[in-house]
């Protein structure tokens, strides 16, 4: 859901995706073994701030049970006075699959570091996808937020949740809930998860 796996796209391939309807991604698959995905929010409001990503996933190992992929990242923000620009991230992930013929039972490890010099942080997520039916998969995933200096020693939390994804070949949506907390805090309420993809395979 949040965590993204190792796997990539057919070469050829585009996907787009919306979360929470809106925020949107749209990936494409330059070869087999990698892909480029930009993520951006539309303009909001009389002066119009833009969130956004730009990502590159490239596979580094592929086997039947195991998927190694290095992901670099630029994401920022534009149109807020105090801060505009991108900063930089890199991250590695690995997707097992217990049966190597449909890959019934899945999980994935993926971890992200924010290059922002002495306040870095480290993002880190793990999940797990059991197809229980031809459309039909449950999800489960545990994310946490590290601070790699004291700068940003306040900046710490771990959310944990699971869902439903429904999807065919060319399209899939996801249905889950989270739960948040933080270290010394108390957890807060649920929040849903939301997001529905189209993929064109050529």
């Amino acid at each position: 859901m949040f965590s993204p796996t190792a796997e990539t796209n057919p070469k050829g391939s585009f996907y787009l995706t919306s979360y929470y309807i809106v925020l949107w991604q749209l990936g494409y698959a330059v070869t087999d073994s990698t892909q480029i995905s930009i993520t951006a929010m539309p303009p909001i409001g009389a002066e119009p701030v833009v969130p956004g990503d730009i990502s590159i996933k490239t596979v580094l190992m592929r086997s039947p049970h195991v998927t190694l992929s290095a992901i670099g990242s630029a994401s920022g923000i534009v149109g807020v006075e105090e801060f505009s620009g991108f900063l930089g991230r890199a991250g590695a992930v690995a997707s097992f699959c217990v049966d190597a013929g449909d890959c019934r039972i899945s999980f994935h490890m993926a971890s992200d570091v924010a290059l922002i010099g002495p306040a870095s942080l480290l993002f880190s997520g793990a999940g797990a996808n059991f197809r229980v039916g031809r459309i039909v998969s449950i999800l489960a995933e545990v994310d946490s937020l590290l601070p790699l200096g004291s700068q940003v020693g306040s900046a710490n939390g771990v959310m944990g949740g699971a869902g439903v994804r429904l999807s065919g070949r060319a399209w899939g949506v996801d249905i889950g809930l989270f739960k948040a907390g933080k270290r010394g805090s108390d957890v807060s309420d649920l929040f849903p998860f939301l997001a529905a993809t189209y993929r064109y395979v050529p």
